[in-house]
């Protein structure tokens, strides 16, 4: 009886130990986005694809995350960064600044998007269904900007934005080197925006201290301070390799 008590606690013990995830991806997204910064009243609405020549891009992603017990604490950086050079078909105002039909307007938009989060599943089935919430935090650093270089018109706008989020995260191991997993967290904060995130993948650890992933992801951040505003909408699939032990 005394032996079973402790190889009960033993096991506890083991089955508390952290484990440390180290991960790179590559997202290769789509975007639909727009934005509008007045001055003096004056202001468009801008369509980045349409207006500005974005194309679609793919971007780097970092993550390092922990899990012990029923918890995980995670960590995600990735730099947002789309560009355009192109003949406006239409007279655009930026933050007071006007860049007339026919000019050639060279264009900047980023979003550095840095994610906490905290996740506590349930262990369902003997550990092959993971469930629970997951509490996360964003913070976004935006920064646009609009050239005409051959009229000598510039203009920038910088904007820093924090916002919570929360959501259920589903895990489930149909073999122990594979998981399949689905994630989604959001929050509105009214007037001011809202920002919505989902991702659903498949990770494979073919040996002990490596794993590979991929999946869909995607991306909806809405700020605005009426009648500014900027809404960047990306979506797509992603491939990543890492570390586990």
């Amino acid at each position: 009886m005394f032996r079973t008590f402790l190889g009960l606690i033993a096991a506890g013990a083991l089955s508390a130990q952290p484990h440390v995830e180290l991960e790179g991806r590559y997202w290769f997204s789509q975007v639909n986005s727009k934005i509008r910064v007045e001055k003096q009243g004056l202001g468009t609405d801008i369509d980045v694809k349409n207006d500005l020549g974005f194309t679609d891009s793919d971007f780097p992603e970092g993550r390092a995350a922990v899990r012990w017990g029923h918890s995980r604490l995670s960590f995600d950086y990735t730099p947002i960064d789309f560009s355009g050079d192109r003949v406006v078909s239409r007279t655009l105002v930026f933050n007071g600044r006007t860049y007339s039909f026919g000019t050639q307007v060279i264009s900047d938009l980023e979003a550095k998007h840095l994610q906490l989060g905290w996740t506590y599943q349930f262990h369902l089935l003997g550990g092959r269904v993971k469930l629970g919430p997951m509490v996360e935090a964003h913070g976004f650093l935006l920064s646009g900007s609009l050239r005409a270089p051959a009229v000598n018109v510039e203009s920038k706008e910088d904007l820093s934005v924090g916002l919570p989020t929360v959501g259920p995260s589903l895990e489930i191991s149909p073999h122990r080197r594979i998981d399949v997993y689905g994630e989604a967290s959001g929050m509105s904060a009214g007037d001011y925006g809202h920002f919505i995130r989902s991702e659903a993948g498949v990770r494979f650890r073919p040996l002990r201290f490596v794993q590979f992933t991929a999946g869909y992801r995607t991306f909806n951040l809405r700020v605005a301070n009426s009648p500014d505003f900027a809404h960047l909408h990306l979506r797509g699939p992603f491939v990543g390799g890492g570390f586990r032990w």
